[in-house]
């Protein structure tokens, strides 16, 4: 299991409640990362919207990007999942356990660096905590994206069970 600091001027309460959110959230996105296949990740959301791999780098990113705000240094030595040398087109990597990687690598960042602010920096959030709680919502809307993605274009989707579990507290 990841390991997160220690919580700082949030309290040590809310602290933990973020820190099983996002420990559910790194979960759920193991076992969606898990069940894709590099097939899957081309699969596009209808209307021409982004592929499934466009979905977990951009979950990845704006969760990254926000991040910058509170605190610039963390954020800019975390990986991405797209090619940084397309300026003109958004060229995801394709690679889900990878994906899983990079995503838990920025959520760990994420909160560590959130628990421990003493201040919400450039955040447009009035708190480092509702940023975060902003990003789960984020992140969850993309999963709900990216099951649409697979169903319309025939691929099973991940079990139910295991998918929601963790965040209902199953392990």
């Amino acid at each position: 299991m990841t390991q997160f600091s220690t919580p700082g001027p949030m309290g040590a309460e809310l602290a933990g409640v973020l820190a099983a959110a996002v420990s559910a959230e790194n979960r759920v996105n193991d076992v969606l990362c898990d069940h894709l296949t590099t097939e899957m990740m081309e699969a596009q959301t209808p209307g021409g919207g982004m592929t499934v791999a466009q979905h977990l780098a951009h979950m990845a990113e704006s969760t990254r990007f926000w991040l910058s705000q509170l605190d610039e240094g963390t954020a800019l030595s975390l990986p991405v999942l797209y090619d940084e040398t397309q300026t003109d087109a958004f060229i995801a990597q394709d690679d889900p356990l990878r994906a899983a990687a990079v995503l838990r690598e920025v959520w760990t960042a994420a909160l560590n660096t959130a628990t421990a602010a003493t201040a919400p920096g450039d955040l447009p959030h009035p708190s480092p905590a509702q940023f975060v709680l902003h990003m789960l919502g984020h992140t969850s809307y993309h999963r709900g994206q990216i099951a649409l993605a697979l169903k319309v274009s025939g691929f099973p989707l991940p079990d139910e069970g295991r998918m929601w579990g963790p965040m209902r507290g199953s392990v």
